[in-house]
């Protein structure tokens, strides 16, 4: 049963499916650019895509989805590299891309 409340666009069979095919080309997180990534990130957040365009026509296709660190349900998977989720550190607010995870020494 999922936890997300009607009307979600992350609820339904077409999501899991784009999801399904985005992970199965890469795995490469397109936040942190590290292997291993097993969740989805909308490159423009539902939040924000839903105040662009009004409705959430589009939020999932394939070209606003890539691959990323973050949890799912209860599944935590931390970059194996930076030791970070990244799509939780994106936040849903963003439109831009966040800053980067490491300093410039």
């Amino acid at each position: 049963m999922s936890r997300r409340p009607p009307g979600d666009p992350r609820n339904g069979h077409r999501y899991r499916t784009a999801v399904a095919n985005l992970l199965a080309n890469s795995d490469r997180c397109g936040l942190c650019g590290h292997a291993g990534a097993r969740t989805a990130d909308h490159v423009i957040s539902i939040k924000v895509w839903l105040a662009l365009h009004g409705t959430y026509e589009g939020v999932n296709h394939p070209s606003n989805l890539q691959p990323a660190h973050g949890t799912k349900g209860r599944i935590v998977n931390r970059c194996p590299t930076c030791d970070l989720l990244c799509n939780q550190l994106k936040g849903a607010d963003t439109l831009t891309e966040p800053e980067p995870h490491s300093r410039d020494w």
